[in-house]
């Protein structure tokens, strides 16, 4: 079955991939096109070309890798004479004397009738009067030196299937106004931005949002041995061990405030039914951890520690039924009267806030043992908007349509995404339990994408949304080789109205291409580490 979910989710992978990839780009590419900028070519993918088909005067490529794609628009990049060196080509004349097409390739066989000629000298940039007879080329021809007009879309022919149109200077990137070259490299993140706006929506328009002015229950969860079953999808709860509820943040309120040490079982009202004793779930996110849920206050290791081999408890060691009975950090022991409860108080000390290692010793059929387990820190957990320890009844509140919130809603998720980024790359640099290493790239991409496609539809699209704003935020900051490095030199452009040096901004995105690279197989790396619980 596992097989099966890994090919599903290479499939969904390669889809989101390519959706996030074509939107990003089509955003560069229709700006462009509309300031009249020429597009050599627009790839989806990088790598290996799988499959190219040239429409108008863009080449248009799907290519092996799915994890990125580019728009090559003339000018963009320095860019050497196009015919510099070459003393010998081939030309292909129209009806009218104009060159409509110049061979470089001279063993091509498709013009192997031309006769080839020297090359004397050429204009294929011309003025910015665009005037249509002013790019010409002059080569020996039968000893004499010849004159031909080379029309506006001539073509080059480099190899036998390899052909660049020739880029005169009103269709050269770097020869637009300064507005166009800014919102042509800009429309690139922006579409992610309304690409995640548009997701939000359609998740608003078909699942609705969560009624949680109401307390009435939209799923059950499975948590083996909760008896969470006693509830049901409908259920309105009208209480919990007395306090009265009124909406669905009531019922968080209410769980928060409870001692498992007195009550190690709750009672749930239930509008129309008989009351029912539950027993709570209680996870300790801090090191990835679920108790055993029997209705005691005993802190045995749970079914979800067990079950989930990429949890920090499962890769430390920790297996369903281990007895924990004493935790130590540097600074603090917790050795006497060792409960659920007691646990829970460890967890969400302040002494712990910045996260460190947390020395676990537990019982196993008599025997005693001891691992040690990093901790989540309460200010990463935070980012996430995870408690270090949580509470839970396994159910999920009920959704509805809301025309209200289907219009403002998308925004405000988008925003929250936004967030995410920023608290989460904060961690990074003032968190010491955060570190580069913590960030996924393509793998840890696929893994997630592999999860969303076991919890549905509506899963997958709310991380295609997210991973549309994490594309286009990393594409705005001003990080050498993608948007935000050109967009940087463009906005000092536009300050001080002059153009930098253009082959110091190639170098120095070349080395930013080459550090984000190793960035790249870096993150890929622990990636695979992590997949194959080897951190």
């Amino acid at each position: 079955m596992e097989f099966l979910w890994i090919i599903l989710g290479i499939i969904v992978f390669i889809l989101v991939m390519g959706i996030l990839v074509m939107v990003h780009e089509a955003g560069h590419f229709l700006v462009a096109k509309k300031a009249g900028i020429l597009c050599h070519e627009f790839s989806l993918g990088m790598g290996p070309l799988i499959y190219q088909k040239k429409k108008g005067e863009t080449l248009y490529s799907i290519r092996l890798f799915p994890i990125g794609g580019y728009v090559s628009m003339a000018g963009e990049e320095i860019e050497d004479n196009i015919l510099k060196g070459i003393k010998k080509i081939k030309l292909v004349i129209d009806e009218q004397n104009k060159v409509e097409k110049i061979i470089v390739n001279l063993d091509n066989p498709n013009y192997a009738n031309l006769s080839s000629v020297e090359v004397k000298d050429y204009d294929l940039i011309g003025t910015s009067n665009a005037l249509e007879d002013e790019l010409f080329i002059e080569v020996v021809e039968n000893e004499e030196i010849k004159r031909y007009i080379v029309k506006r879309d001539c073509l080059i022919n480099f190899e036998k299937k390899a052909e660049i149109q020739i880029a005169p200077y009103d269709r050269n990137f770097v020869n637009k106004p300064w507005i166009n070259r800014f919102s042509s490299v800009l429309a690139g993140p922006l579409m992610n931005i309304v690409l995640a706006v548009v997701i939000f929506f359609l998740i608003g328009l078909f699942a609705g949002y969560a009624k949680t002015n109401d307390t009435v229950i939209g799923k059950v969860t499975e948590v083996a041995g909760s008896g969470n079953i006693q509830l049901e999808e409908g259920d309105k709860l009208t209480s919990i061990n007395g306090n009265k509820l009124t909406d669905w943040q009531s019922i968080a309120n209410v769980l928060a405030q409870i001692d498992l040490e007195k009550t190690p079982q709750i009672v749930v009202g239930i509008e129309g039914k008989d009351d029912v004793v539950i027993n709570p779930s209680v996870f300790v996110y801090s090191i990835e951890l679920a108790f055993k849920v029997d209705g005691t206050n005993l802190p045995i290791v749970g079914h979800y520690s067990s079950s989930n081999e990429q949890t920090k408890s499962y890769k430390a060691g920790l297996r369903d039924g281990d007895i924990i009975t004493k935790l130590e950090t540097k600074n603090k022991i917790l050795s006497e009267n060792v409960s659920k409860s007691a646990i829970l108080a460890f967890f969400n000390s302040v002494e712990l806030e910045e996260g460190q290692d947390v020395n676990i010793t537990y019982l196993r059929e008599d025997k005693e043992y001891q691992t040690t387990i990093e901790v989540y820190s309460k200010k990463l957990l935070d980012t996430q908007n995870i408690t270090a320890t949580k509470i839970q009844l396994g159910i999920v509140c009920a959704n509805g349509f809301n025309l209200g919130k289907l219009l403002y809603m998308p925004f405000v998720q988008t925003g929250e995404s936004f967030t995410m980024i920023f608290k989460t790359l904060g961690a990074i640099f003032t968190d010491s339990s955060v570190g580069v290493d913590d960030l996924s790239g393509p793998v840890g991409i696929f893994n997630l994408l592999k999860e969303a496609t076991k919890e549905g539809f509506i899963t997958i699209l709310n991380w295609t949304a997210i991973l549309s704003v994490n594309l286009g935020f990393m594409n705005i900051i001003p990080l050498p080789a993608l948007d935000g490095g050109r967009l940087a030199f463009m906005l000092y452009e536009g300050v001080t109205r002059k153009k930098p040096n253009a082959k110091v901004e190639n170098i120095i995105h070349t080395i930013g291409f080459l550090l984000l690279m190793a960035l790249m197989i870096f993150i890929s790396f622990n990636d695979v580490l992590r997949c194959v619980g080897c951190k």
